[in-house]
């Protein structure tokens, strides 16, 4: 843990109990993450919510700071229930910048995930799936592309409602302009990226880009694996970009034809094959779940699902981290358990590193595993903030890191369409079998 590590993590604590622009009082710590921290809180009319609020160092910083404050905006111009609602935003006596939203009592899809042994059941599945399409069908008839769909930035609820978190890089379509209001196409998680979307090709990102994700996402609940694996980030994010993704039935051949057609047809390498908007792939997969199942699509399979997995004993088996170990068809190196912390009687939750961020995976060396406790009831009291990791960030030198980026980034998209163009020329951008 280094000095810089350790200061941050100290300020983030010493704001525990304090008041904030004279009517927010922090309660609690419910995650640090590399560029900000969540706090529950209790409003001075005793209303509870989660505070996410920026550390100061990167508060500082315009481009970031905008990003952030826009992520309230998008959420909420979504105007859909499973869109996180940012009810407020402020900036702290200290200048850090800092969104207020609504406290959810549920765990992540991502944790769920895990607490399956990195398998969720058809039905539950499919019904994420369901909601989490109809939610971005509401957001692209808007021209807002969320670009970071992801297991972690799904939220279930206890009463079996699906949260979409983290619109904080969302994309905010100009439908006369084409242009894009934030910081390109390459932001996102390499795992869950479309091939246009790694290649860098901003204006080819629109809502099939986001089916992509979702295609991506089922297919690692169902399969218990990436649709792409590789050795690193970087090599990963270049498979991505091009090389066909396989069929799910090649990882999960128990999983119905009908499922498995619709989950590879939103997996399509060229847009021109894949669903042709979320609210297509809904309909879809609401045919599919009723010719397969024989049963109604209805919010209680995944609030059963969720109760399940409540009782379902802590398994001991960390959490892979796709973006760190070698990937391969047999599970990944261990990094990280899943547990449910209880700070002042009520519980948090703790996320697992399965999905980091590309900030994250590009970090070259790992924190050391976190010991788990006796094991605890599922996570319940969490907050909206899907990029939060538990324990203290690890990361370079910030200028460092800022020097960086352009280098890493602009070497990537350069390597990716070389690659991309000799595939074409060998013959090899046909779809896998």
């Amino acid at each position: 843990m280094t000095e810089q590590t350790v200061d941050l993590e100290s300020l983030v604590h010493q704001r525990v109990g304090t008041v904030i622009v004279g009517k927010y009082t922090l309660d609690r710590v419910i995650g640090i993450g590399g560029m900000a921290a969540v706090y529950a809180a209790t409003h001075r009319n005793q209303a509870e919510f989660a505070v996410k609020m920026l550390h100061p160092d990167v508060s500082s910083r315009d481009d970031i700071r905008s990003r952030f404050l826009r992520e309230g905006y998008i959420a909420n111009s979504v105007k859909h229930p499973g869109a996180v609602r940012v009810v407020d935003d402020d900036v702290a006596e200290d200048g850090a910048a800092f969104l207020v939203m609504e406290l959810l009592d549920g765990a992540t899809v991502e944790d769920l995930w895990f607490r399956g042994d990195r398998q969720v059941p058809l039905r539950a599945a499919l019904a994420m799936a369901h909601q989490l399409l109809d939610v971005l069908s509401v957001a692209h008839a808007k021209n807002i592309v969320h670009r970071d769909i992801k297991p972690a930035n799904l939220f279930v609820t206890r009463a079996g409602d699906l949260k979409v978190l983290d619109f904080g890089i969302a994309r905010l379509r100009d439908a006369t302009t084409n242009a894009i209001t934030l910081m390109g196409a390459m932001l996102g998680t390499p795992a869950f990226m479309a091939p246009e979307q790694a290649r860098g090709q901003s204006k080819e990102v629109d809502g099939q880009t986001d089916v992509w994700a979702v295609g991506a996402t089922v297919f690692a609940l169902l399969s218990g694996h990436l649709v792409h694996e590789a050795d690193s980030a970087t090599l990963l994010l270049l498979k991505v970009a091009t090389t066909p993704a396989r069929s799910l039935t090649r990882v999960a051949k128990d999983v119905p034809e009908p499922i498995a057609a619709l989950v590879d047809k939103a997996l399509a390498f060229e847009k021109a094959s894949r669903w042709e908007s979320a609210a297509a792939m809904r309909d879809a997969l609401e045919e599919a779940y009723a010719a397969t199942l024989h049963e109604p699509l209805t919010r209680e399979v995944l609030a059963a699902y969720f109760r399940e997995m409540e009782e379902a004993p802590v398994r001991s088996t960390p959490a892979p981290d796709p973006t760190r170990a070698a990937a391969s068809s047999t599970p990944l190196p261990d990094t990280r358990s899943l547990v449910a912390t209880k700070v002042e009687g009520k519980r948090a939750s703790v996320s697992s590193p399965l999905f980091a961020a590309p900030s994250q995976a590009s970090t070259p060396s790992v924190s050391p595993p976190a010991a788990a406790p006796e094991p605890p009831r599922v996570v319940t009291r969490s907050e909206s903030a899907s990029t939060l990791r538990p324990g203290p960030p690890v990361a370079l030198p910030l200028a460092r890191t800022r020097s960086m980026v352009p280098l890493v980034v602009g070497a990537l998209i350069v390597l990716g369409l070389l690659l991309g163009i000799a595939a074409m020329l060998s013959g090899r951008t046909s779809p896998a079998p």
